[in-house]
């Protein structure tokens, strides 16, 4: 119970600190007066753009469960809309754990298989973000520091994608297993070892079985291919909230805007990513000069944007599938915990 408040307390000083961030020398005044600058008729081509998005996600999830699952692409955009929301909303992104559990429960897939999947869908976000980033940098900000970075990354990234690919087409977790079962069959609590090591061995297959889609060449360009669109419409998403102020700020402000908010979604906080995501949009709108102001009004539009329809989306989710909130809540806790 005391960890409980503790880890609370953490995360909202760290929200609090990085608000701090966002509010110094910051003019209200004119904050408000930019969001009354703002072109509602965008607020909604913006939740048609960010749904776009979320059907690209659906589809690449799809590819990722191919072998495994069927899933009807309404009823998985549907889910992946609810998982963001929830991803907003609860702590340690247990939007992702929900999807695992409610594709693993419906279709009898092993949940942890389908956990495999959404985090080797995580691994194919990083490598487009890092794309998108990257042209960001060639385009705009082309110096030497920051093309070295991009290509210090590129290899950690790659040879990153490669230890991944390595890990589930050798598998050897049966091996080491095997191995360790070997060396304590004279211990005297061999019994629970055994246990343990059942478990741990089935987990890992189960796991690894969830990257079965890179088994394939051409599943893996298509899964390559969806992942792209899924980060070309976060870019149109800030594009069009960008216009919505009626600003003539060039394209490649999103590259740099994508890749800053999947760092600072990377930090704790609190619900809605409330201070990361702001310094976040604030710092890479300072590359281009754009006041603080004016970043700080594009976030809240475009936050404001996509909380809403994965909120509505959500709902509907929920309710038709007879999911409750606060037993969805307590669930999740547990598989997190678990």
């Amino acid at each position: 119970m005391v960890k409980k408040y503790i880890k609370k307390i953490i995360l909202l000083l760290i929200t609090f600190v990085f608000l701090y961030f966002v509010f110094v020398n910051l003019d209200i005044k004119e904050l408000i007066e930019i969001m009354k600058d703002f072109k509602i008729q965008y607020l909604f081509i913006l939740m048609f753009t960010f749904s776009c998005g979320m059907f690209c996600r659906a589809m690449c999830f799809r590819l990722l469960m191919s072998k495994s699952a069927k899933l009807p692409p309404f009823e998985t955009t549907s889910l992946c809309l609810t998982s963001s929301a929830l991803n907003i909303v609860l702590p340690a992104r247990a939007g992702d754990i929900f999807r695992a559990f409610f594709v693993g429960q419906k279709y009898n897939i092993s949940k942890l298989k389908v956990f495999g999947a959404v985090m080797l869908e995580r691994i194919f976000d990083t490598l487009s973000i890092f794309c998108f980033l990257s042209l960001g940098v060639f385009f705009y900000h082309r110096n030497e520091i920051a093309m070295r970075i991009c290509a210090i990354a590129a290899v950690i990234i790659f040879m990153g994608f490669m230890f991944v690919i390595y890990v589930h087409k050798f598998n050897k977790t049966d091996q080491i297993c095997n191995f360790i079962l070997k060396k304590s069959e004279k211990l005297s609590f061999y019994e629970q070892i055994k246990k343990v090591v059942s478990f741990i061995n089935t987990s890992c297959n189960s796991f690894f079985n969830g990257f079965e889609a890179i088994s394939s060449v051409p599943k893996t360009l298509q899964v390559i291919l969806a992942s792209l669109s899924i980060w070309f419409f976060e870019c149109v998403n800030f594009y069009v909230t960008i216009l919505g102020f009626g600003y003539d700020i060039h394209w490649s402000v999103t590259l740099f805007l994508i890749g800053f908010i999947a760092l600072a979604c990377m930090i704790p906080s609190t619900s809605i990513f409330i201070g990361p995501y702001q310094v976040a949009i604030i710092a890479a709108f300072a590359i281009y000069d754009v006041s603080k102001e004016t970043a700080l009004a594009i976030s809240i539009v475009e936050q404001a944007g996509i909380v809403i329809i994965s909120a509505v989306v959500a709902v509907i989710f929920l309710l038709k599938n007879n999911i409750s909130f606060k037993e969805l809540k307590e669930d999740l806790k547990k598989q997190a915990a678990g």
